[in-house]
């Protein structure tokens, strides 16, 4: 995504409470690092605005104030926003699906750490690691999360994995890191054999995360039973539920078939 950033500091614009869990680290993420997509009616005194990274987005404020056309670079991603924004969606965007999911606060001790098997070694990742996230393909957490790479997640020491002789078989990182949370992203839980090396990872990541002044924060789907026993395991809690949309092509940009 082509990055478009607007004088708007998220300290001085009331839309987002500051250092909230969710919409508010991804905020703070863009303007920290100036990395993402942002849109705001006004640069100091906005009624509303759109803040998009790594395939994620929100809107706050007045949606009266956003007009549709300022959506199209959302397209494909998931969009979390107030329900009063679904019109608004609807009518940017040919396809909006709605996603019940759930936001977990690290606030717990894990509950123990798992059995890693014979052979695994659970550590940082490292730059000597890029080639490793890039094998893991499109279903490989760097390609999921708005890293502009994987050299530089890699690169970051915001990660951790769990490798096989070399070979990477389970990763967590920090996605997006704001002023008192980090957004976490993790390797998709095919297996209970990668669920338990995942949880490995997630313990070993949370750790360097309160280490740094933070608490973790992870978010995965209400039927997502995985996911959520993978959360409580490591410490986090239900923080609250929420609605996420995911938005499709620009209105009007849909080919019909020949």
């Amino acid at each position: 995504m082509t990055s478009r950033t607007v004088p708007l500091a998220p300290a001085r614009q009331p839309l987002l409470l500051p250092g909230a869990p969710g919409p508010a680290t991804l905020v703070e993420h863009v303007f920290a690092t100036r990395t993402g997509w942002s849109w705001g009616d006004h640069p100091t005194r906005p009624r509303a605005i759109a803040v998009a990274c790594g395939g994620r987005a929100t809107l706050a404020g007045d949606p009266g104030a956003l007009p549709p056309a300022e959506l199209a670079p959302l397209a494909n991603h998931r969009v979390e926003a107030p329900e009063r924004f679904l019109p608004l969606l609807a009518e940017a965007f040919d396809d909006v699906c709605a996603d019940e999911r759930m936001l977990y606060l690290q606030a717990a001790p894990p509950a123990g750490a798992p059995r890693v098997p014979h052979g695994i070694v659970v550590r940082r990742l490292t730059t000597a690691d890029a080639s490793q996230l890039d094998a893991c393909g499109p279903d490989g957490t760097a390609a999921d999360g708005p890293w502009e790479d994987a050299h530089a997640l890699a690169a970051s020491g915001l990660g951790w994995g769990a490798f096989r002789h070399g070979r990477i078989q389970a990763l967590v990182g920090t996605g997006l890191i704001g002023r008192r949370y980090e957004d976490l992203i993790v390797t998709p839980l095919r297996d209970e054999r990668l669920w338990r090396l995942t949880l490995a990872c997630l313990i070993a990541h949370t750790a360097d995360v309160g280490a740094r002044g933070h608490r973790a924060i992870l978010s995965c789907a209400s039927h997502d039973r995985p996911g959520r026993l993978l959360a409580w395991n490591a410490g986090l809690r239900l923080e609250r539920e929420f609605v996420e949309y995911g938005v499709g092509l620009p209105s009007g940009m849909r080919q019909n078939p020949a």
